[in-house]
């Protein structure tokens, strides 16, 4: 039964609405080429003007640096393991775990950081457009001017994806294109040489296992079904084999070299019933994880609350059975975030030592979201006469979630600061290095190894200095042990730094008890953290070869630490303020 009766408009009225001037303008081929070609290149315009002074984050991303080979200013990192591969941050660490992986970034790395970091964001962004236009225009969004679908599209790839996580997000629509290729026989030679190319450009453990385990789910539920399932298996073996290879590392760790690894120690923060409710489940609906935001919770969410009503008491809509299912999983995926939290379900899970986090189904969230917004339209396009009305709605709708998506991503990298240049501050590192070289005679760049206070390693990395610390997922677990024991004192005095390392711990850094979190505002740091006392562990940095410390506050009490001060910055526009001491 319609949804309101005479709404629903005859085949005849339908084709004469698509011979419209409106249809055909929304509908033209070239207008649409053309206002994705200008949305592009609105979207990466401040990497054009203002080159490195443009803002790019640093948790999860530049702070990871050296985690990804880049070292003295060039990518470094190797695609297969070799004994001979240089160690910069963490002495004592097999070679194994300095990320060998295969993975198409590493060929954009060897044009150097910020030009590969470019180059990174406009290739999978560009894939995730053509994979999200084609899967909406080709199987959600048939009838549709093409405008409609081009526009979803925009706005999903305008979202501040994780930069380092390639395709693994930002490209699963494209995997759902090659999956309804493939089953449908359509370009099946394009279709897998594409799954290849998601599969080398995505976290096996960040999207991919949860990928295999749907599509594993979907072949096991269409075999009791008696449907169709077995052209769906070739794809799944390839996507199980080739994540193998790319992946190799990680499962030497575990089943041959059998390493124990920080991963088996990390234990989320949990909560009781009442907060994981309120806090988690409530909260990751409504928004999203900071990995993977979507940026629903404006315009996206009450479309999809009103019309998934609608929707699902028209039971002759033909997408009716989709909807229920995308709003199941955003349901499901919420509900398994929120009890990963909850105390009994972490300790419990903890204690196995998995050190895998499945909450991340969470991650594949984005695109259903948007995957609802091509389902709305198609459900008012299909069932409501006033179809003119009825797009410039959607219009309205999807520019101004075009523009939300572009002021959480690219309007930051115009204007929010530090800038990369500021940040990795590569004059300022060579203004201390020729003078260490000059007045300190033991000093040798290459070969001096230094400890960071007050900032993150990664940047002294990519500033040619070998360090003890870094951001590292995975690493071995007596390393966590070390890193525990130099930094024992200042954990003392602060009971929240304590808690951070031994449940969690995948920053190795030299933290004082004051700089925190903090390192990441060197500007505060100048105004709020003139000074502090240092209570690390300086024999045992000595004795792991650290003969300098950079510390970007003065150390009160340098002398009763065996520190001695070898140069102070004294440039007040320079972006760290550093004091560096030697270790006597």
């Amino acid at each position: 039964m319609p949804l309101l009766q005479g709404e629903i408009m005859s085949a005849n009225s339908r084709e004469e609405f698509s011979q419209t001037r409106f249809w055909k303008v929304l509908d033209n081929p070239k207008v649409i080429l053309w206002l994705i070609v200008l949305l592009f290149i609105f979207y990466f315009l401040p990497y054009f003007i203002k080159g490195e002074n443009v803002f790019i984050p640093q948790f999860d991303n530049l702070d990871q640096m050296s985690y990804l080979g880049h070292f003295d200013g060039r990518f470094q990192g190797h695609f297969f393991l070799n004994d001979q591969m240089e160690e910069y941050y963490l002495p004592g660490m097999e070679p194994v775990f300095r990320l060998a992986v295969i993975s198409v970034p590493k060929l954009f790395w060897l044009l150097g950081f910020f030009r590969g970091y470019v180059l990174n964001e406009f290739v999978y962004r560009l894939l995730a457009f053509l994979g999200f236009y084609l899967l909406l225009n080709r199987y959600l969004m048939k009838g549709i001017p093409r405008m409609f679908p081009a526009l979803i599209s925009i706005a999903y790839i305008y979202l501040p994806f994780w930069p380092q996580g390639g395709l693994s997000v930002s490209g699963l629509p494209l995997v759902g294109l090659i999956l309804l290729n493939i089953y449908h026989k359509r370009q099946v030679l394009l279709s897998y040489i594409f799954l290849l190319v998601y599969i080398a450009y995505s976290g096996f453990f960040l999207t991919g296992i949860f990928v295999l385990a749907i599509l594993s789910f979907l072949i096991v539920i269409r075999l009791c079904c008696g449907l169709s399932y077995k052209r769906l298996i070739p794809p799944l073996l390839l996507m199980t084999v080739i994540y193998l290879i790319t992946n190799y590392p990680y499962f030497l760790i575990a089943f041959y070299y059998k390493i124990p690894t920080n991963r088996s120690e990390i234990q989320i923060l949990s909560k009781n019933l009442a907060d994981v409710w309120k806090d988690l489940f409530v909260n990751y609906f409504v928004t999203s994880h900071k990995h993977a935001p979507s940026l629903h919770q404006y315009l996206l969410l009450p479309v999809a609350i009103i019309s998934g009503y609608l929707i699902i008491r028209n039971r002759s809509f033909f997408l009716r059975k989709l909807t229920i299912q995308l709003l199941g999983f955003i349901i499901l995926s919420a509900l398994l975030f929120s009890l990963y939290r909850f105390e009994p379900v972490n300790q419990w899970y903890t204690k196995l030592q998995f050190g895998f986090d499945y909450s991340r189904l969470f991650f594949l969230n984005p695109p259903v979201w948007y995957l609802l917004a091509g389902t709305v339209i198609t459900f008012f396009y299909q069932n409501y006469s006033r179809k003119k009305v009825i797009l410039i709605i959607a219009l309205f709708i999807l520019i101004a979630q075009i523009t939300i998506n572009y002021y959480y991503s690219s309007n930051k990298t115009w204007t929010e600061l530090p800038t990369y240049h500021q940040v990795v501050s590569e004059n300022q590192f060579d203004e201390i290095s020729n003078y260490l070289s000059e007045y300190e005679p033991g000093f040798s760049k290459s070969e001096t190894r230094i400890g960071c206070v007050g900032f993150q390693p990664a940047v002294a990395n990519f500033n040619g200095f070998k360090t003890l610390g870094a951001y590292c997922p995975m690493y071995p677990l007596h390393l966590k042990q070390t890193f525990l024991d130099i930094l024992e004192g200042e954990m003392d005095k602060n009971p929240r730094l304590k808690l951070y390392m031994k449940r969690w711990g995948s920053q190795l850094y030299l933290f004082d008890d004051q700089i925190f979190i903090e390192m990441l505002d060197q500007k505060y740091l100048r105004s709020n953290v003139k000074d502090i006392t240092c209570e690390l562990n300086t024999f045992k940095l000595k004795e792991l070869g650290v003969d300098y410390l950079f510390s970007t506050a003065k150390v009160t009490n340098a002398a009763d630490k065996g520190l001695r001060e070898v140069y102070r910055e004294k440039n007040p526009f320079n972006y760290y303020r550093f004091f560096v001491y030697a270790i006597e």
